[in-house]
């Protein structure tokens, strides 16, 4: 036992070898060898044991993930299980995954991933699928899960996008600027100011982003200086919304957007991992429900308007993508689905479905099907 434990510390890399002394015949001086099993016993918890993290640490979370009840709920979908619950999954793969959750070393983004993968190996397990874990797919590449439900197959790519720093204070919108949102307009604002402004400085911020909230476009950007040329705020009009106020994003939210091209990089590293010929779905985690629209930016392209299309009701203009998006012209095209979901649950999961050429195929369907029950999510139009 101490010799297995020891190894495991020293493949691990927790430390790289343990000396061990030739232990005391106990029938010749027992209480010297109790003192020696004493000492051995500290040496290797000192050298190989780790805190056990019973929380995730997640930035923005609405509820914390309870990552030892987490563990004991993939613990017991192992096969051979004690009941008939379903899903399937062989010991040898899930160990790896607890362990992973029990391991606190590396980086902080890495554990959090591994959180990310053990929630959706969870969902999927409830669902009654059949996973296999880290499965070996084109070019000596891995997907996170290979998934079977009845007559279903499909290849599960999950990547986690942590939530972006804060530039600006997580302080609340100063009420001097809180009627913004009673402006009759149906679009989403991210605004930002200085943080040492005061009543003045945020008027003249106020009279200036009033007027450009009304008339300006999609995507257009406001930065708002005072006489002196001090920085005292600005403001980005970030996308029409289904509302008939505007919708004001501060802090953290509003960051989101920054978050757009690293979504994308996390989508091309899911593509190169694709095998060739099945279908692969993506499935994006995320720490914050805010990042549902950086999600569907960073697939279907940044929100334009198109004058050459009639506006729906209740709006000037009408909109649509640019090429910008990780499905725009046609490109990845063995890429067909795409889904979104909170870690922790706080929002509704997101699945987006594409046909690149034309007609979508009947197992597509069947595997978006399966995926949106899994994750209890929202098909995209």
């Amino acid at each position: 036992m101490v010799e297995q434990r020891i190894e495991n510390a020293r493949v691990r890399g927790s430390s790289p070898r343990v000396a061990i002394e030739t232990p005391p015949d106990p029938s010749q001086d027992q209480a010297a060898f109790l003192n020696f099993v004493q000492v051995l016993s500290k040496s290797i918890i000192a050298r190989i044991s780790l805190p056990c993290r019973s929380e995730a640490t997640l930035p923005c979370l609405g509820s914390p993930i309870d990552v030892r009840r987490l563990r004991e709920e993939i613990l017991s979908w192992m096969t051979p299980p004690t009941a008939d619950r379903g899903g399937r999954v062989a010991a040898r793969q899930i160990r790896r995954l607890v362990e992973a959750l029990d391991e606190p070393s590396g980086r902080e983004d890495r554990f959090l991933s591994t959180v990310a993968e053990a929630v959706l190996a969870r969902r999927l397990l409830e669902a009654g699928c059949s996973i296999d874990i880290e499965r070996l797919t084109a070019g000596g590449r891995h997907a996170d899960f290979y998934v079977r439900a009845a007559t279903v197959e499909c290849w599960v790519h999950v990547k986690r996008v942590g939530a972006p720093h804060a530039i600006e204070s997580t302080a609340p919108l100063p009420p001097i600027l809180t009627g913004l949102s009673l402006i009759n307009r149906p679009v989403a604002i991210a605004v930002r100011w200085a943080p040492t402004a005061g009543e003045e400085q945020l008027q003249t911020l106020r009279a200036a982003l009033e007027p450009f909230v009304r008339e300006a476009s999609v995507g257009d950007e406001i930065v708002v200086r005072a006489e002196d040329g001090a920085w005292l705020g600005a403001a980005r009009i970030v996308a029409p919304t289904a509302d008939g106020t505007v919708s004001v994003r501060t802090g953290v939210d509003a960051g989101w957007e920054a978050a757009i091209p690293r979504v994308q990089r996390l989508l091309r590293k899911a593509y190169s991992q694709f095998m060739p010929g099945a279908v692969n779905v993506i499935c994006i985690a995320s720490d914050s429900p805010a990042a549902y629209d950086a999600v569907e930016t960073a697939l279907l392209g940044t929100i334009i308007e198109r004058w050459d299309r009639f506006p729906p009701r209740g709006h000037r203009v009408a909109h649509g993508r640019a090429e910008d998006g990780f499905w725009a012209r046609g490109q990845y095209e063995m890429s067909s689905l795409v889904a979104w979901f909170p870690v922790d649950g706080s929002a509704p999961a997101r699945i987006w479905e594409r046909a690149p050429h034309g007609t979508p195929h009947a197992r597509d369907g069947a595997v978006a099907s399966l995926m949106a029950r899994v994750l209890d999510a929202i098909k995209e139009p």
